[in-house]
């Protein structure tokens, strides 16, 4: 980050993921194109276990969820007057794979007029694997797009320590947190 500093705001410049790649590599003195082809640019899931056990700590997805899970649209709504306008639309979600578009207008969801409020809320009633029906305008085409919603894992998340650490489990732990191992 001191190097970005250096090298962009204090020269009153803005940098791009290829520069940000750039910098990564002079401060690791090696390529990271295979990370970021992977994990930054890819849809590879991170092995945050490898990392973690370094410091004698792993990733615990064991724990069951007390939500359900709930229905996955993936895409932000704005509201502006009369018009319920797309912003933004994320990259693999249901929305994205059946091409919702940012700045289409929702005119109607399951051919009933479309607001945002109410699309929320019938959007909360569904479950993964529903199919909703919407009316989209992209510039003057009307189009009617049927999305299989998804769902999201709920699965609870936590950092354990594993036992017995070893002596150098046990530095590096102390050197990441600044406290001793176990507390």
């Amino acid at each position: 980050m001191r190097y970005l500093y250096n090298e962009y705001f204090k020269q009153n410049r803005n940098y791009g993921p290829q520069d940000f790649q750039k910098a990564c590599e002079l401060m690791a003195s090696a390529s990271l194109e295979q990370f970021f082809a992977r994990y930054v640019r890819g849809k590879d899931e991170l092995d945050y276990d490898t990392a973690l056990s370094a410091a004698g700590l792993r990733l615990d997805t064991t724990g069951e969820s007390d939500r359900a899970v709930p229905a996955f649209f993936g895409a932000d709504l704005t509201q502006q007057g009369e018009r319920l306008l797309v912003t933004r639309v994320y990259a693999g979600s249901p929305a994205y794979e059946q091409r919702l578009n940012a700045n289409d207008q929702i005119v109607a969801f399951d051919n009933m007029r479309a607001s945002k409020d109410f699309l929320l809320a019938r959007l909360a009633e569904k479950k993964p694997g529903d199919t909703i029906r919407l009316s989209v305008f992209r510039f003057d085409d009307l189009r009617v797009l049927e999305i299989k919603l998804g769902g999201r894992n709920a699965a609870k998340y936590r950092i354990i320590q594993m036992t017995p650490p070893t002596d150098l489990q046990k530095k590096v732990y102390e050197a990441w947190l600044g406290a001793p191992f176990g507390k």
